[in-house]
């Protein structure tokens, strides 16, 4: 297995943190998670022979490329993050459907937390895994569907931090984002739309697939350890070769279907830890009344970020 199972994990939450919060995703990582699946790469000897796999290599690949499966066809999964790379730490707590609607919150460690609500849109077929800018801003698909929408109902203190960042900006900056605070008390901000704003969101709502294809695509070298007990599961850990700086493994159930639980790991200065839950449980994700809902300010880019 490549890096993009742990890896992959990184970019998208880092990016929906960002899209809150800080319109930053490390390019490095980006690249990394966009490289073509090991499966798609030429072999450097078609012909060499191939010695046998390891019993636990056997075993890890096939429970690896299982539970990418399930993860794929669940209905719909709790995810439950946290991510931390040099100050910045994004925790979210979401729930997602099998279409890419998901509701929850993301929060960072300065303070600014916001309940977030996404829709997917007609046109919106989640994302692939491979989270490149392929110059299509994410709204639609690229399909001509309905857009996709995201909304962020910030807490008040997050709204009085956003406030004092903004004092930073100039007076002008200052006393329109002062009247934006006061309009957006209690009530959900429209997400600007594109790669810094609802694609971002929605990249983080649709981890579950992008995660599932890196998983059965890029199983090779996974080898499963004895199980283990984590939260009150029985669980087998599949860890993949070591490679550049990484390490870290996927923990999946040990009895019955080998459902994903977990995945902890590090990475490029990156901490992540995150657990799966909840399969199948309804998911009800509901459009905000327009009357609680206001649209960001213009100079937002400056002011949200961190």
């Amino acid at each position: 297995m490549r890096r993009p199972v742990i890896t992959g994990v990184f970019v998208v939450a880092l990016a929906a943190g960002g899209a809150v919060f800080r319109p930053v995703v490390p390019s490095a990582t980006v690249t990394a998670l966009a490289e073509p699946p090991a499966s798609t790469r030429p072999a450097a000897d078609a012909d060499a022979t191939e010695a046998p796999r390891p019993v636990d290599q056997v075993r890890g690949e096939k429970l690896l490329k299982e539970s990418g499966t399930l993860l794929r066809d669940a209905p719909s999964v709790r995810m439950v993050s946290d991510v931390a790379k040099g100050t910045t730490h994004v925790h979210s707590d979401m729930r997602m459907d099998h279409d890419g609607n998901c509701a929850g919150t993301v929060a960072v460690e300065s303070g600014i937390r916001a309940e977030i609500v996404f829709l997917a849109g007609d046109g919106d077929d989640g994302d692939d895994g491979d989270d490149g800018d392929d110059g299509d801003d994410g709204d639609d698909g690229g399909k001509g569907g309905s857009a996709a929408e995201a909304y962020l109902k910030y807490t008040d203190a997050s709204l009085d931090v956003l406030r004092r960042r903004a004092e930073t900006q100039g007076p002008e900056v200052a006393e329109r984002m002062r009247q934006f605070a006061l309009r957006a008390r209690g009530k959900y901000v429209k997400a600007m739309p594109g790669p810094k704003g609802a694609k971002a969101i929605g990249a983080q709502c649709g981890l579950g697939r992008s995660l599932a294809t890196l998983m059965t695509a890029n199983a090779e070298g996974t080898r499963a350890r004895p199980v283990v007990r984590r939260a009150g599961h029985r669980m087998v850990p599949l860890v993949p070769p070591a490679r550049d700086g990484e390490s870290g493994a996927v923990y999946v159930e040990a009895d019955g279907a080998p459902y994903l639980r977990s995945i902890k790991g590090k990475a490029g200065g990156m901490e992540v830890d995150v657990a799966f839950s909840a399969y199948g449980a309804p998911v009800r994700v509901q459009r905000p009344d327009p009357a609680q809902v206001v649209e960001p300010p213009t100079d937002g880019g400056a002011v949200f970020e961190v």
